[in-house]
């Protein structure tokens, strides 16, 4: 299991930030547009590699990625409007609001695999 949550982790940095890039992550914060293609971006690498990476197949990874790519998208509508009121103008307080975010993403991503696929997480305690 710790193998599986590694690669989530994994998957959820590629997908945030090295398929996207710092230009786009400013663009997300202030024009709705790039924010439903950064969640489509996301959502689609996530549905492409999340059979071969987690195990699951087709019909799973798309239901996994489905959910977690509509939760991104409310939990980046939100922390895009709080970074906006604080980029450049509260370092720390930025930093904080972009570090809940990517925990609340990764939380959100562990908690559904988990609930979703139990099995996965039984296997790991036999």
């Amino acid at each position: 299991m710790v193998v599986k949550l590694t690669l989530i982790l994994i998957m959820h940095l590629v997908a945030d930030f090295l398929l996207q890039g710092s230009s786009f992550s400013k663009l997300k914060m202030s024009k709705i547009g790039y924010l439903f293609l950064h969640v489509l971006i996301y959502t689609t690498f996530f549905i492409l590699v999340s059979p071969l990476l987690l195990s699951l197949t087709f019909q799973e990874g798309l239901l996994f990625s489905g959910i977690n790519g509509g939760i991104h998208l409310v939990v980046d509508f939100i922390t895009s409007k709080l970074k906006r009121m604080f980029w450049q103008k509260n370092e720390s307080v930025y930093i904080a609001i972009v570090s809940a975010d990517n925990l609340i993403h990764v939380g959100i991503l562990i908690y559904t695999y988990i609930t979703l696929f139990p099995e996965a997480y039984k296997v790991v305690l036999s």
